[in-house]
């Protein structure tokens, strides 16, 4: 019975009606105050309304269980999985175990595959996704649900989530609004008392309505548990277990002392205490098990029980039976029923139902695990079995927590080493850090093979590193003592040259250098991804061509693990391979996915932005970072949020919100510069340096440009410094310290030799035109523009074009001045580079052209995802190939292509090459 909540249906309604923006909404609430009637009541409006109904609800028992929550959704419907693309089927299929390929499935394209399964249903009539119990959810289906929260606009799919507590999911967008359901009025309390069968009256009724303080589950169970008791004493006994009438007068003399779902508990306890021994036997299998069936609860029984075992738990309302499941009035049911019985009940029960599970090794295993005190061999291997199982899903969560268990059940140092360490590597691409790190101090302190101790020692320190404790990182994996890299394998190798150039330290190169002397990369057979990553990395300029070379043959390579594709992408990006980098790490941190900032605790996340920012692809690198950055701002300060926050400065710098980027660039230098993190530093800098451009400060802007060098002008930072003395240069100029910047120029210059890639030598011909005599500056910037391939990286070029047309104007060669500013401002307006648009305008109406506002700057008020759909479709491209690029339903991608025409001025898909081409020309 629903009383009042006339306001939380009202806006439920509204939250999930088809003008909503997107139809979500998160239920939010302690237990027992209403969450799921409510759910319940609109799922029954839902389908009387015609709706058709997808629900899931979540449990204790198959939190473990990988994707177990995502087939329960998906069940009724799951037969219309034939009519997917056959990727999108075979990732689906394998993440439910029942495919044919042995390869890990997609789980980007699995994503999509449940996007267009639901969205299928949907087009014959509106969908309602209603999702109870949402904590207890297993992890990987969580990220399937927020995946689909993001991409329900322009889809007639509602979405309601409820869930324990008053904290927000992580998994789920804050676009999704939340209503935090409270306790009723205490008119609203008496009206539902009032209305149960035996109400209770006088001094009763008054320490009901007390106790329970609005909460309706309460309310009605105290009720209930008054009628039955006949009399409510205020004296008895405190302890749980004892008979009926003297608990439940415990239970409400102590009320002012424990919490509702504590009283809730002994309640339904109680009546459990009530019911003939079978009955309890059979409600426990079935709390043990939840999520399995009448069939398979009556096989964990002894023989000879029949469904009658269950009439006395449904008479008293305990429980409900269907002919495919079995259900708790209310999960706190469960959990009395669970926890008020003894432990070797508990075990009995687990090892029952492990005996009868046989044909679900993943549930056998975890009931065996349940059912398990001591180390034992058996369990161990197979939990381990089912973590592998969940791997190959890409069930990361799932996989990390079987694996921690198996080695909790192993007595083999050995073994336990070796499952820990596992663990610890899945805890550091799942990003949970601190984790990881509690799993390899375990693995060192049950190690006894001094040959597993360099890779424990690797896994350490690469926590250290994400967690920016520089010093200790490097010291753990390379100390003084290790001879050559040849002591290290390739794994750990990358992490000692990756930890060398995030920070930056002369020492920590040095040492990494002289480290690998003894690494051949001559030979034309290509080489481990990783020897490459070592190389290039740690000599950037010295032996960048030769790696070069390497990576058409390596990144063409099938077959490569994420980690490998991670570590190409980044090398690619540090070598100026921007386009290869960008393809190499969205396979493994695609921004559209709904955990690509956990991956590698955020580091992939903030590389992609980089290199999506470096190539001109503003709004894909803002979509990559703002919520990992968004953490560092709400105080989790970890190496991959703090670069994700330097990538953001930057992107406000360059888009018009210069106060905003000094703020979050000051946020990232106040933990960077202390930890030592000289690779974020720089960035972190370098945005502060652009920012105090943009607002005319150039003295601030020298004086953050001049920090990434030292005082004789040399790069702070071997690699990243080199890329900001162009802009130092320019700020230098303007407040008269050319020779500072000079110094910088040469050391740079010095540094490079001849081993620039083309976007280095674009950035330093324009510092060599900035600082030479006027008379001879041309040159230069001939020189800085020569290559036509220096258009891959468009602000950086649009700035060299900038600067070369006000040489030009001040040279009064005016006609050439006007096309090169025209050209520079072009490409500021696609990019929405603001500041560098207006100064190009302003030196174009100085040559004597009239400037007017470019109609496609209403490109960039659409949002970044938006902008991507746009660009596709002005690429030719259909709806369902924009879809299954950006991992959208077609019907999605054409209500943002309808929503952004009117916008962006036009009225058809071939008006947008108009409209959009100019965004990435040069």
């Amino acid at each position: 019975m629903l009383i009042g909540r006339q306001e939380e249906r009202a806006t439920i309604a509204t939250a999930l009606s088809p003008q909503a923006a997107t139809a979500s909404l998160l239920l939010l609430g302690e237990p027992g105050v209403g969450k799921t009637l409510l759910l319940d009541t609109t799922v029954d409006d839902a389908l009387t309304a015609g709706t058709r109904v997808l629900r899931v609800r979540g449990n204790a028992a198959e939190t473990e269980l990988a994707f177990a929550g995502l087939h329960q959704l998906l069940l009724p419907v799951l037969d219309r999985a034939d009519d997917l693309p056959v990727r999108q089927r075979g990732a689906l299929m394998a993440a439910f175990g029942l495919g044919d390929d042995p390869a890990p499935p997609d789980p980007m394209m699995m994503s999509l595959a449940v996007l267009t399964l639901v969205s299928h249903v949907a087009s014959a009539g509106r969908v309602l996704l209603a999702v109870d119990d949402a904590q207890w959810i297993d992890r990987g289906s969580c990220q399937v649900l927020g995946f689909l929260a993001r991409r329900l606009a322009g889809e007639p799919i509602g979405l309601l989530v409820a869930s324990r507590g008053t904290h927000r999911p992580e998994w789920l967008d804050r676009s999704v609004p939340e209503l935090v359901v409270s306790a009723l009025s205490p008119a609203e309390a008496e009206e539902l008392i009032g209305a149960q069968p035996d109400p209770p009256l006088g001094a009763a009724r008054r320490r009901v309505l007390e106790t329970a303080a609005g909460n309706p589950l309460a309310l009605v169970e105290l009720s209930r548990a008054v009628a039955r008791d006949g009399v409510l004493r205020a004296d008895g006994p405190q302890t749980v277990g004892l008979q009926t009438a003297g608990l439940h007068a415990a239970v409400l003399h102590a009320a002012g002392h424990l919490p509702v779902t504590d009283l809730l508990e002994r309640t339904f306890a109680a009546q459990v205490d009530e019911l003939p021994a079978a009955t309890r036997a059979a409600l426990l299998v079935a709390a043990a098990a939840e999520g399995v069936g009448p069939a398979g609860v009556l096989a964990a029984l002894p023989p000879g029980t029949d469904m009658d075992v269950w009439l006395p738990a449904e008479r008293a309302g305990l429980v409900r039976l269907h002919s495919d499941r079995i259900d708790f009035r209310h999960p706190l049911v469960r959990s009395a029923i669970y926890g008020a019985a003894p432990f070797a009940e508990r075990r009995r029960t687990h090892l029952a139902l492990a005996a009868s599970l046989d044909g679900d090794p993943d549930r056998r295993a975890w009931q065996l695990s349940a059912a398990t005190v001591e180390p034992d061999a058996a369990v161990s291997a197979a939990l381990e079995a089912t973590a592998m199982r969940a791997f190959g899903r890409g069930a990361l969560a799932e996989a990390l927590a079987g694996l921690e268990r198996s080695a909790q059940l192993n007595t083999d140092p050995t073994e336990q080493t070796r499952l820990l360490t596992t663990a610890a590597y899945a805890g550091i691409l799942t990003g949970d850090i601190d984790r990881a790190e509690e799993l390899a101090a375990k693995a060192a302190s049950v190690n006894e093979d001094p040959a597993a101790t360099p890779w424990i020692s690797a896994l350490t320190a690469l926590v250290e590193m994400l967690m920016m404790r520089m010093e200790r990182a490097f010291a753990l994996i390379a100390p003084d003592a290790l001879p050559d890299v040849a002591q290290l394998d390739e794994g750990s190798s990358t992490i000692v040259t990756g930890i060398a150039y995030h920070s930056g330290s002369p020492v920590q190169r040095e040492r990494v250098l002289r480290l690998l002397a003894g690494r051949d990369l001559t030979d034309p057979t290509p080489p481990h991804p990783f020897h490459l990553w070592d190389a290039g990395v740690t000599d950037p300029f010295g032996k960048g061509d030769l790696v070069r070379s390497h990576l058409p043959a390596v990144t063409s390579a099938p077959g490569r693990a994420p980690t490998e594709n991670h570590t190409l992408g980044v090398l690619c990006m540090i070598l100026d391979e921007t386009e290869t980098a960008v393809s190499l790490l969205r396979e493994v941190a695609n921004p559209q996915w709904e955990d690509a900032d956990a991956f590698h605790a955020g580091m992939t996340a903030a590389d992609l932005a980089w290199a999506n920012l470096d190539r001109g692809r503003w709004a894909d690198a803002r979509l990559g970072v703002e919520r990992l950055a968004g953490r560092f701002l709400g105080g989790i300060h970890t190496h991959g949020s703090a670069r994700a926050l330097t990538v953001l400065a930057t992107l406000c710098a360059l888009t018009g919100e210069p106060e905003l980027a000094v703020r979050h660039a000051t946020a990232a230098l106040a933990v960077t510069e202390p930890a030592g993190v000289l690779g974020a530093v720089v960035r972190a800098r370098r945005a502060a340096g652009l920012a105090a451009t943009a607002l005319g400060d150039h003295a601030s802007a020298f004086r953050h440009f001049r920090a990434v060098f030292d005082g004789e002008g040399a790069p702070v930072h071997y690699h990243l410094s080199c890329y900001a003395v162009a802009d130092y240069a320019a700020a230098a100029v303007l407040i008269g310290r050319t020779e500072d910047a000079s110094a910088a120029l040469e050391q740079v210059t010095a540094v490079v030799a001849g081993g620039g890639s083309v976007r280095l030598r674009q950035v330093l011909g324009r510092a060599r035109a900035l600082l030479a005599d006027p008379a001879g500056a041309g040159p230069s910037f001939e020189s800085a523009l020569a290559d036509p391939a220096g258009h891959r990286w468009p602000f950086e070029h649009a700035q060299t074009w900038l600067e070369y047309g006000e040489w030009l104007r001040r040279q009064r060669r005016i006609a050439e001045a006007r096309a090169a500013l025209i050209k520079a401002r072009e490409i500021f307006e696609g990019l929405g580079a603001v500041h560098w648009s207006e100064r190009a305008q302003a030196e174009l109406r100085a040559a004597g052209v009239a400037v007017e506002s470019a109609p496609r700057s209403a490109f960039r008020t659409l949002t970044p995802q938006r902008q991507r759909i746009v660009r596709l479709a002005a690429e030719g491209l259909t709806n369902r190939e924009i879809g299954e690029r950006l991992f959208l339903s077609p019907r999605t991608v054409g209500t943002h292509l309808y929503q952004a025409f009117p916008v962006l001025g036009v009225t058809s898909r071939g008006r947008l090459r108009d409209v959009v081409e100019p965004e990435s020309s040069d």
